[in-house]
């Protein structure tokens, strides 16, 4: 589906939305929904624009699973859904008795789905609240709207509603190992859509583990009293193999298959996702900057009490994810990243209610000033380091107070560059420099092309450089060496009239004005050619809009087109 037909879409959803009355619940949503689905011909892939956020994530992963269930779906579990007969979808009015038989079919199919669920894997009743909280509810309020407003509804509606419950349920049980399972199968590697859905069923069959923990409390406390909590967790990583209690054993075998294992915290026995192990596994299979998200997500910054573990080790994952970012060619998942790092920097920079950076004394506390000159001493090249040292520097010239309104500190924090960075952009198209002043080297060789006008002298140097050279002629005055700088295939006036009229401007007239706020630089391409470079666009803190230096190849040498910035 192309952006412009989602939108219509979405638009259409909206206004369905919109003209339902208050007091309608989440039932006549449903319904309304529904209703514009009958409008639109069935598509078999949704094109997601995408949203460069966790609750991104799991909303294109919610829309992907029910197009990869409806694909992988084994055929076994295809004979349990509803089949239409020949002719049943031509539309007839219902009744409330066939209602009242196609919920009740949904809620036996539920039941089975959890009956399943909890014998393949070892639950204990009610970890499937941490799959799809809110089917039983979902159901009943479906069911109540139809058989309230049974005359609005057809024999098709019914059809619908039923098959997008059952697409629901499917999504919500399909378990981990079984998509692993699949993306190794494939022959040849996946798109980033399509492994969307792994990262939402890991994120929810890791809740359902951790309520396992709670359910089989004191079979875990009795296997740690008999051989020590090291070897049950060795044994329980192992797939179980070893243990006593059978049901503890196939827990942790299906655990460790569908990509958890388990480790001690504060004395007790935690489930995580094992990332690098589904990493590893899935190398070749799917998207590289995929694998390496895979990989990062294994790093670990909070305990299970959302504490900050280490400061340090918090430092170092920040510079991981900036160097990932730098690398990634995959634009979702460089936004995703992105994202993370963001949220996690401004934790470490400014903290947050649960990991305050100051202590009791209301100063900065010395494992996170510790922290922060490790970063800096450790990683002065990167972007969070050279961030860090400003804000390092403002904490300083107040003694390491705690601010009186931490709120404010947040609101004017200053960012690692490649953090405001558009997604856009590429790589290799940033130039992370000052404008002015100009380097030593590059003012040597100014003063040499001022002297001779020979552009021999420039011809090692970028339209970047050039632009530079550009804006200390004007911020000197030299306007003889500027429009020397001009293109000749530009319509220049006399040179003396130039040089006159420049000496009789006002002097707030100059260029170095515009670089307020100025931030970073990139080559600036025709949307015609992306290969070629017209110009050098500036980049601004405060707008996104950042003016064009406009620039020319001219017989080899980068060169000024007469009046760069309009």
């Amino acid at each position: 589906m192309d952006d412009q037909l989602l939108e219509k879409r979405l638009d259409s959803l909206k206004k369905a939305y919109d003209e339902m009355p208050e007091e309608e619940n989440r039932s006549a949503i449903l319904a309304a929904i529904k209703k514009d689905q009958k409008k639109h011909t069935k598509q078999k892939w949704f094109h997601l624009p995408y949203a460069a956020s966790f609750i991104g994530v799991g909303m294109i992963a919610g829309v992907l699973m029910m197009q990869y269930i409806g694909e992988q779906e084994p055929s076994e579990e295809k004979t349990e859904q509803h089949q239409a007969a020949p002719g049943e979808n031509s539309s007839r009015e219902l009744k409330k008795s066939e209602v009242k038989i196609v919920f009740d079919e949904l809620r036996q199919y539920h039941a089975k789905k959890v009956a399943r669920t909890k014998a393949a894997l070892g639950f204990g009743a009610g970890f499937e609240k941490y799959l799809y909280p809110s089917i039983a509810e979902d159901i009943e309020s479906v069911e109540n709207e139809y058989l309230t407003y049974l005359e609005d509804h057809d024999s098709k509606d019914l059809t619908d509603t039923k098959q997008a419950l059952i697409n629901q349920i499917d999504e919500s049980f399909i378990l981990p190992s079984e998509i692993i399972d699949r993306i190794e199968k494939q022959d040849k590697a996946m798109s980033v859509e399509e492994e969307f859905p792994l990262l939402a069923q890991l994120d929810s069959f890791n809740g359902a583990y951790l309520y396992a923990m709670v359910f089989y409390e004191w079979d875990i406390k009795e296997a740690i009293e008999k051989e020590g909590l090291e070897v049950v967790v060795e044994k329980m990583n192992a797939g179980g193999k070893g243990l006593e209690n059978q049901d503890l054993r196939k827990m942790a075998a299906g655990a460790v298959a569908n990509g958890y294992v388990f480790r001690e915290e504060d004395g007790k026995l935690m489930p995580y996702v094992n990332f690098k192990d589904i990493a590893d596994r899935l190398r070749g299979k799917v998207d590289d900057d995929y694998a390496m998200y895979l990989e990062l997500k294994s790093n670990r910054i909070h305990d299970r009490m959302g504490k900050v573990i280490s400061y340090k080790n918090y430092a170092d994952v920040l510079v991981k994810l900036e160097k990932a970012i730098g690398t990634m060619e995959d634009g979702k998942i460089k936004d995703i990243l992105r994202d993370e790092a963001l949220s996690l920097y401004v934790q470490f920079a400014a903290g947050s209610p649960g990991n305050s950076i100051y202590g009791d004394n209301k100063f900065l506390k010395d494992e996170v000033k510790e922290a922060y000159l490790y970063l800096m001493d450790s990683y002065p090249e990167t972007d969070t380091a050279t961030a860090m040292k400003e804000v390092y520097d403002k904490m300083e010239a107040k003694q390491f107070q705690q601010p009186t309104d931490e709120l404010e500190i947040k609101l004017n924090l200053i960012y690692p560059l490649y953090m405001k960075i558009p997604s856009n952009l590429k790589a290799e198209d940033i130039i992370n420099s000052k404008i002015l002043p100009i380097p030593d080297s590059l003012l040597s060789s100014y003063k040499e092309f001022a002297a001779k006008k020979n552009f021999n002298i420039l011809k090692h140097y970028g339209p970047f450089e050039i632009m530079q050279l550009y804006f200390h002629a004007d911020q000197v005055g030299d306007y003889e060496t500027k429009y020397a700088l001009y293109s000749r295939q530009s319509t220049l006036p006399p040179k003396e009239q130039y040089i006159k009229e420049r000496e009789e401007a006002e002097p707030g007239m100059n260029l170095s004005k515009i670089l307020k706020g100025y931030q970073f630089a990139s080559l600036y391409h025709p949307a015609d050619d992306p290969e070629k470079v017209i110009g050098i666009q500036l980049h601004y803190s405060d707008r996104t809009d950042g003016p064009v230096f406009q620039m020319v190849q001219e017989d080899g040498f980068w060169k000024v087109q007469y009046m760069p910035i309009q």
